[in-house]
């Protein structure tokens, strides 16, 4: 009996505690776009259940560039895709903390991306199933949501992070603004990425490559900052 008694305080201790650190998480990670939660890391462990869109979770670890570890508002752990698509986690690399993010590693991924994307003022690729994305976003969605930035949402907020850097000075992953009202104030957005060139959304070319250095982006060209 006395054995019996011992192990029941044990294992209520034990569910209290467990209960202390799913009240105790934060879930602050929404669902973008219906996922498995799986049992493991792995595309052949088992489904839990499918976790719906809107729904908060917590992340707990970045496994590696596939896979989050995450928990549920009802205390279940299990692992789920940590593409972009599904959820708009921000954190950083495998482990915890934030990704470090080198200019090349930027270009790279803002490159990923080449002719995706349908220009439209205000879109956002997270909440159009990746079909739209207006100048702004798609520079959110290379710093925030692959290397764990936190920009704000719109050119002219983003104009006014990190430091000015002249035109001559540019480095990959730098920032570059335009003025294309001819207002004089910063209304699109791009990434450069070495040779004179930047990647940038647009109405023109999607996701696409211009130069700086002559036609139409040369005369809208305002000024660059440097936020890595």
């Amino acid at each position: 009996m006395r054995r019996l008694t011992i192990l029941g305080l044990i294992l209520t201790l034990a569910a209290g505690l467990f209960a202390g650190q799913a009240s105790a998480a934060t879930y602050e990670t929404k669902v973008l776009y219906g996922v498995n939660l799986r049992s493991a890391p792995s595309t052949s462990a088992s489904i839990y259940r499918m976790l719906s869109k809107g729904e908060s979770i917590h992340v707990i670890q970045k496994v590696n560039d596939y896979w989050l570890k995450v928990q549920t508002k009802d205390g279940k752990i299990g692992y789920i895709s940590a593409s972009s698509k599904y959820t708009d986690y921000i954190g950083g690399s495998a482990g915890s903390g934030t990704k470090a993010a080198t200019g090349s590693a930027i270009v790279a991924t803002a490159k990923s991306y080449l002719g995706k994307f349908t220009y439209k003022y205000g879109a956002e690729p997270w909440n159009t199933n990746y079909k739209y994305s207006d100048c702004s976003a798609f520079v959110q969605l290379v710093f925030n949501r692959h290397h764990g930035f936190k920009l704000p949402r719109t050119s002219a907020a983003q104009a006014k992070q990190g430091k000015f850097v002249s035109k001559s000075s540019l480095k990959p992953g730098d920032l570059v603004f335009f003025d294309t009202n001819g207002n004089g104030s910063v209304n699109h957005v791009g990434i450069y990425i070495g040779g004179g060139d930047f990647i940038h959304c647009s109405p023109a070319n999607k996701v696409g490559i211009n130069t700086l250095n002559s036609g139409y982006w040369k005369t809208k060209y305002k000024t660059a900052r440097r936020v890595l």
